[in-house]
């Protein structure tokens, strides 16, 4: 539903790009922080015994490249994205069946992204306020926690999310600012006796991005 949303905005702007519009093709280089805070979950055994404890400690996100289309008027932009994105997830996972070490064992979750970004939205002079869709998908990842008995990994290949965006363009210069925030949350993915024992904590990206059209 909020997909066909998202295609029906789009299509409503589309209509109204006049004659006036301008198409321009540019590369962008982004750098992105996220703000997924720090959490644990315990998982126990039938007997209810605890088992293993893992928790999640933080994500670190490589510089991404963009290739953009970027399509306006006098009062309306609207910009898509093709870009690479590579996330290392932390994770620290502590085995209490094993009661001579009790260490914390630490991994790393490896994902390799394609995104792609939407934002329409309006122009004020050199300035653009938008919001849209950004869609990923997972073209690389590597197991973790193969170890656990019981454990294992359901993970759809394309993540969905939104994003607000603001800009500015001094004339083939675009400076772009972008908060993110996506439907899933971290390691939701992760399962345990075959129920979904993952966090619920939202996944929330910063970025800051500048793009040269040619």
């Amino acid at each position: 539903m909020c997909l066909k949303k998202y295609i029906l905005a789009i299509s409503f702007l589309c209509f109204f790009l006049t004659a006036d519009s301008q198409l321009y093709l540019g590369v962008k280089g982004s750098y992105t922080l996220s703000f997924s805070r720090s959490q644990e979950i315990k998982y126990d055994d039938t007997q209810d015994f605890l088992t293993y404890k893992i928790r999640f400690i933080e994500q670190d996100v490589s510089p991404s490249v963009h290739v953009f289309a970027y399509y306006r008027n006098d009062l309306i932009y609207i910009q898509g994205e093709i870009g690479y994105r590579n996330i290392k997830t932390r994770f620290s996972s502590t085995n209490f069946l094993s009661l001579d070490n009790l260490t914390p064992i630490e991994v790393i979750k490896k994902t390799d992204y394609l995104i792609f970004p939407i934002s329409a939205g309006l122009r004020v002079e050199n300035f653009k306020f938008g919001v849209g869709p950004v869609f990923s998908i997972i073209v690389g990842e590597n197991p973790i926690f193969e170890e656990i008995e019981s454990f294992e990994e359901r993970r759809t290949r394309v993540e969905s999310g939104f994003a607000f965006n603001f800009g500015m363009a001094l004339y083939r210069l675009h400076i772009d600012l972008s908060y993110e925030m996506k439907f899933n949350s971290v390691g939701d993915y992760l399962y345990y006796r075959k129920d979904s024992k993952g966090f619920d904590n939202p996944v929330q990206y910063l970025s800051v991005g500048l793009g040269f059209l040619f």
